[in-house]
């Protein structure tokens, strides 16, 4: 083992070998890297004259200044004949002992889940573990609450879940997605033993028609020539605020996510362009992405208007439609007379009907859908396919009135083009 200071710029550089390997300063103070480039503090010293390792963090959540810190006071502890090692495991124990399923639930959400994730996550994640309190409402882990939870089994998770996938397969794997990555936060952090949810344990106590419903899904709900032309001319009918069928209307002309949609806001729109924040899309943590444009229509324009602020605004103030809202009024509607469907499947619907426009590439159709790169694109193509989405979305307007038969708007002749928005 080399002996070295440390610096940040020289831990920083340490790369990956076919076989882990460890650097120390000589005083027990060391950094193992293993072969996937995972580097983990290390503090290596002897006890009753046993060899003995204690783990200071991983590189770089742990930064070397706060690493050090911790091998320190380690250091302290072995010299006043205290095992550091032994004192962490009986912390863990004693954090085990202790820790209540609402305990492990709140403290996951305040780190892992609050300020992380779009409001929409955070709710449905809350609702599962927490329950929402109200009389009458369902709780599934409303016999856990009190339970500590390093006691909960595997087997005691699988026969949860046969008991919600009895009454709703969908919610069995909600709450299956939403218990796993909590009780993985739980598993490093000493508070459980291990995770009773992962997918493989949980299914060796189930049988195969139960284990068939945990099996994740894929939606391909996309509505036909003939759904789209019934739609369209529905929305002028029907249960529902205008703004709401209008938000319908421009997710199908754009291809973009409802929860996108229905928080455009005028300032986002310059000219025939639409830049959406990248902190309102899916792409919002990704360090290497960046905001979305998107090309709008005449018609897309029209549907925009000239409203200053949340154009697809809720009753309640300064909010914009909520996406719940927007399922109740497709079901009030009965679907506007369609086979069930939703927001998100006019998204599919328009890049589903790309792939069979002659002119509009795959990269185009991505683009449009904001879509990462796969491969080395991603570090490679730095093109932002502006011209593309430009042609690509204009022709597929141009499919939606060969679909419905005439002008989107009869209030827009096809040879008058609105005026556009000034550049903000």
């Amino acid at each position: 083992m080399k002996v070295t200071t440390f610096t940040d710029v020289m831990i920083r550089k340490l790369k990956p070998e076919n076989k882990k390997y460890v650097r120390g300063e000589g005083n027990g103070f060391t950094v193992r890297v293993m072969p996937s480039g995972a580097k983990t503090w290390l503090y290596a010293y002897a006890f009753d004259g046993k060899r003995r390792e204690l783990s200071l963090g991983c590189y770089p959540e742990v930064t070397l200044e706060t690493a050090r810190g911790k091998f320190e006071d380690a250091r302290k502890q072995v010299k006043n004949g205290i095992d550091p090692l032994a004192e962490k495991k009986e912390a863990a124990e004693a954090r085990r002992s202790e820790l209540t399923f609402d305990q492990l639930a709140m403290e996951y959400l305040a780190n892992n889940v609050e300020g992380q994730l779009v409001e929409k996550s955070v709710y449905y994640i809350k609702r599962i573990l927490l329950g929402t309190g109200k009389a009458g409402a369902v709780d599934d882990f409303k016999g856990w609450r009190e339970r500590k939870v390093s006691s909960i089994t595997c087997e005691e998770a699988s026969k949860l879940l046969k008991t919600v996938a009895a009454r709703s397969p969908a919610a069995a794997r909600n709450l299956l997605r939403t218990a796993r990555p909590m009780f993985g936060y739980a598993l490093p952090r000493g508070m459980v033993r291990a995770n009773p949810f992962i997918l493989a344990d949980v299914k060796s106590f189930l049988s195969k028609p139960v284990r068939s419903k945990l099996d994740p899904t894929f939606k391909s709900r996309t509505l036909s020539e003939d759904e789209i032309r019934h739609l369209w001319k529905s929305l002028q009918a029907g249960m529902g605020s205008r703004e709401s069928k209008d938000a319908l209307r421009l997710m199908l002309l754009t291809g973009q996510r409802p929860s996108e949609v229905l928080g455009l806001n005028s300032s986002e729109i310059a000219g025939n362009w639409w830049t959406l924040p990248k902190d309102r899309t899916k792409a919002r943590l990704d360090v290497n992405r960046t905001d979305h444009t998107v090309y709008l229509v005449p018609e897309s324009l029209q549907i925009i208007g000239t409203k200053s602020g949340l154009i697809f605004e809720s009753p309640l103030e300064n909010q914009p439609i909520a996406i719940n809202a927007l399922g109740h009024m497709l079901r009030k509607n009965d679907y506007f007379g369609l086979p069930p469907w939703g927001a998100h499947d006019l998204r599919r619907t328009c890049r589903t009907f790309m792939s069979d426009i002659d002119g509009i590439t795959t990269n185009a159709a991505e683009a449009i859908l904001n879509h990462a790169k796969e491969g080395t694109a991603r570090n490679y193509d730095q093109h932002k396919y502006r011209r593309q989405i430009e042609n690509a979305l204009t022709l597929w307007r141009d499919k939606l009135v060969e679909i419905i038969g005439g002008p989107l708007f009869p209030e827009l002749p096809e040879n008058v083009i609105p005026i556009k928005r000034a550049k903000a």
